[in-house]
């Protein structure tokens, strides 16, 4: 048998059948396609997956069984990645065949980090001799179309129970080390109607770049305790390890920074998932789908008053009735965590605030003068500069944190790395250092 061309005849019969066929007309290509199935002789382009698996295993296609694999989209790319350690691991004995359609075995590029990429099978077949991938010989399948996803076990029928015992371990193996994209920060976007999952920057936020009150931070350790110090204990006793909190509070409060910080908190032992609106508008519920890929999963939804609203108001109520029936309907998972933010918490539908949706919300409020005078000390602290930090957190009464630094970013803006208390006090009450709209009218 042919390791070069997967389909049982030999290279040099394959280049001259393809050679012909490259140079024929289409009716030619058709006439000689028919003879070469009466033949057997077929290209190994020509070949379907289930053709090819007839052949290696020696069986009528009446006794081919497929064990397919069905879980949201990322998962075949994972499993993808997982074929290809399994290709290279028994190296030469492994025969790749063509997808069929007249196409070449497909490998994509995907990422893995930021600027890390790694070649993975996205539409192929591969046979597995006898006591490599299992006891008996197994063909394994995949095909990364939108229209077509699969990832399927071809064996003899009576070796069934064998191909579901390695699906399952393929399965298994996404919630490991071995699943690369496992424990980092995703990004969920939306292509061809499906979810799709790319890499995004780590999260490097810790607590001391947010000045919050103790009580607020007493909460968020509440919060994470279900999947930290109370983990095991919620298990044991059957309380659930999904846990949703809704961060409110006007703009500038520091809803996205404290978000930063919880998912670095969890790095490593989450994959956390921030979703844009299209992913939240359209698929909510394979967003979610994908912790079967992932395991611990944390699933960040910024600014979602702008895209589930109430059911009060006008509008498309369909991403509303996604969201309420995937947080608490009748497919449960364990270990997700939600965390989504809002400027107007009661633009939301009461439904979707209430015990194992979001169990928890915590608002921030706009920081009061020792906050201010916190997160002034912050940045302005390493300049050593003789200011007055009281007197200045008073000029900038009723403040958000993201004015305060603001208008510390515009005094080095202006002025470098030396300042007075005059200078800064003028531009806190200039109110130059805010975004000023231009309101006029063009033709």
């Amino acid at each position: 048998m042919s390791k070069a061309t997967g389909d049982g005849m030999s290279g040099d019969a394959a280049r001259t059948i393809d050679t012909v066929l490259a140079n024929a007309s289409e009716e030619t290509r058709a006439t000689l396609r028919v003879l070469g199935e009466l033949l057997g002789n077929e290209p190994s382009a020509a070949i379907s997956p289930n053709l090819f698996a007839c052949r290696h295993l020696g069986v009528d296609p009446m006794r081919l069984a497929s064990t397919k694999s069905t879980g949201p989209t990322s998962s075949l790319t994972v499993l993808g990645n997982l074929l290809r350690m399994e290709i290279e691991k028994h190296g030469d004995a492994v025969v790749i065949g063509s997808p069929g359609d007249g196409l070449p075995p497909t490998w994509s590029q995907i990422e893995i980090g930021i600027d890390q990429q790694l070649a993975v099978p996205s539409r192929l077949i591969a046979f597995f001799p006898a006591r490599t991938l299992a006891q008996p010989p197994l063909c394994v399948v995949i095909d990364d179309r939108h229209w077509q996803r699969e990832f399927a076990i071809l064996s003899v029928t009576a070796d069934k129970p064998v191909a579901e015992d390695v699906l399952r371990s393929f399965r298994a193996r996404l919630k490991t080390n071995e699943n690369p994209l496992r424990g980092r920060v995703l990004q969920a976007s939306v292509d061809d109607g499906c979810v799709r999952i790319g890499v995004s920057p780590a999260l490097a936020s810790d607590r001391a770049g947010l000045v919050l009150l103790a009580s607020v931070w007493s909460e968020i350790d509440v919060f994470l305790a279900s999947a930290t110090s109370r983990r095991d204990i919620l298990r044991r006793l059957g309380l659930g390890t999904n846990r949703g909190l809704l961060i409110a509070g006007p703009p500038g409060v520091g809803k996205t920074h404290l978000v930063r910080v919880i998912g670095a908190e969890l790095a490593g032992r989450y994959t956390t998932i921030l979703a844009d609106a299209n992913s939240m508008r359209h698929t909510i519920a394979d967003l979610y789908a994908e912790a079967d890929t992932f395991g611990p999963t944390l699933v960040v939804l910024d600014d979602i008053d702008l895209v589930l609203g109430h059911r009060d108001g006008s509008g498309n109520n369909a991403p509303l009735a996604d969201f309420l029936a995937t947080l608490d309907g009748v497919r449960q998972r364990e270990d997700i965590l939600t965390i989504a933010t809002t400027n107007d918490p009661k633009s939301l539908d009461p439904a979707a605030q209430r015990s194992s949706r979001f169990d928890m919300v915590v608002t921030l409020p706009m920081p009061d003068e020792a906050s201010r005078i916190g997160i002034l000390e912050r940045h302005l602290g390493p300049l050593n500069l003789p200011l007055d930090i009281p007197a200045l957190a008073r000029i900038l009464e009723g403040a958000s944190g993201a004015d305060v630094k603001e208008v510390v970013r515009r005094a080095v803006l202006e002025h470098g790395e030396s300042f007075t208390q005059q200078q800064l006090a003028d531009i806190a009450e200039s109110g130059r250092w805010k975004a000023a709209l231009n309101r006029r009218r063009y033709l």
